[in-house]
């Protein structure tokens, strides 16, 4: 089975989707640098005095950020699947 060539409109398609998955990544490195700062770095260093306890009170900070980052990965992924209507147009048999 040959694939059918991509035309402008489906090429653009394909900018959109990676440029989509481009921002999911970023959200995840976001995500999880925030979450592991605010869940591990943060206690284990005031525990251990490294750093002093005000850093607990922006801890919080943290978390949201790092549930912002979880919240854009879902967004950027749910947004990326539906730009991907160009694979149904270009293997139109998706089982042969």
């Amino acid at each position: 089975m040959d694939p059918q060539p991509l035309n402008t409109d489906q090429w653009a398609q394909v900018g959109l989707a990676l440029k989509l998955l481009w921002g999911a990544f970023a959200s995840a490195l976001v995500a999880g640098t925030s979450l592991l700062a605010a869940h591990a770095v943060i206690p284990s260093a005031v525990a251990t005095n490294t750093i002093s306890e005000r850093w607990l009170k922006i801890r919080p900070l943290f978390y949201v950020a790092g549930i912002a980052g979880v919240v854009g990965i879902a967004l950027f992924l749910i947004l990326a699947a539906t730009e991907m209507d160009w694979i149904r147009e270009t293997y139109p048999r998706f089982w042969q």
